[in-house]
């Protein structure tokens, strides 16, 4: 019996929980009737070069040194995963297209790896790397279990407090309604709540943050403007407890004791403030739903 239970378990990603509270009808399309879809584009695949690039810098850096990172040849890493990631998943693209991306990460790095700026975030006389893409997960109940990785991971060794790092890449950087949208922020206050209790430490010892790189400035600006940008999400006990109490709803809801899905369970339509959870929506594109909100049942 103990197998059979173990056999349909599901895993979770913080994804899904978004997903699902964005928009449950989405949720239930992807994962109930199989009709995810998902599209590689330009941005993910830079995304994810940006993210290998910096993530071996600082692990050569605190590990071998600053001379040993600095023989590192960015530009060329840079080039060579974004091209990997572009032609594993067969995006088409202009080279005027990749030239721009791979000028805009040019620059990013350039200024991430700037000793002035480098130090300010990542000074290895203050903090210790614990790990890089660290696996998280965590059983939850009706037999469900959340799996993440953390980008980032250190200890400052003075006190040590635990810092999680989540890098963000973005066009312009995030504006307040983003800084305020709560599919953004709960990520990392989540995580922050299972790492808590898997390793026993203090909520208060514990401090999460979004770095965002920007791929591009804004002209004629009359402000200095930096492409690295750090947000620090609201994560006191009261943030953490409304996260949990939300994803547990989420687990609820999708979820029966054993793990199955809730087939029959109503996922409403959700579109949003002028439609604005249909705007990329591939159901929407595909014509499996009409982007009207359900009904408001009392």
């Amino acid at each position: 019996m103990a197998e059979e239970v173990k056999k349909k378990k599901k895993t979770v990603s913080f994804s899904q929980f978004t997903n699902w509270w964005t928009c449950p009808h989405k949720w239930y399309r992807d994962h109930i009737l199989h009709e995810k879809t998902f599209e590689d584009n330009l941005n993910l695949c830079f995304g994810t070069a940006i993210h290998e690039v910096i993530q071996l810098y600082i692990k050569t850096y605190f590990n071998k040194g600053e001379a040993k990172a600095n023989t590192i040849n960015t530009t060329k890493y840079l080039t060579w995963v974004f091209k990997r990631e572009l032609n594993f998943k067969k995006i088409k693209y202009k080279q005027a297209e990749f030239e721009e991306f791979l000028e805009d990460g040019k620059n990013i790095l350039n200024e991430f790896i700037d000793p002035s700026n480098f130090l300010r975030h990542f000074r290895p006389d203050k903090w210790e790397l614990l790990g890089i893409e660290t696996e998280l997960s965590e059983d939850l109940r009706n037999n469900v279990s959340l799996n993440a990785h953390l980008d980032m991971v250190f200890k400052e060794k003075a006190t040590g407090n635990i810092r999680i790092i989540d890098f963000k890449t973005s066009s312009r950087g995030w504006n307040a309604s983003n800084k305020e949208d709560f599919t953004k922020t709960s990520q990392l206050v989540l995580y922050k709540a299972i790492y808590s209790k898997k390793y026993n430490i203090p909520l208060n010892k514990i401090q999460v943050e979004f770095i965002i790189l920007k791929r591009k400035l804004f002209e004629n600006s009359r402000y200095q403007q930096s492409r690295i940008d750090v947000f620090k999400p609201s994560s006191f006990q009261s943030d953490v407890l409304q996260v949990i109490q939300e994803f547990g709803k989420f687990v609820d809801t999708c979820f029966t004791p054993t793990g199955e899905h809730r087939k029959e369970q109503s996922y409403p339509k959700i579109p949003g403030d002028r439609k604005k959870n249909c705007k990329y929506c591939p159901h929407l594109k595909n014509k499996k739903c009409d982007g009207i909100a359900s009904p408001i049942t009392l």
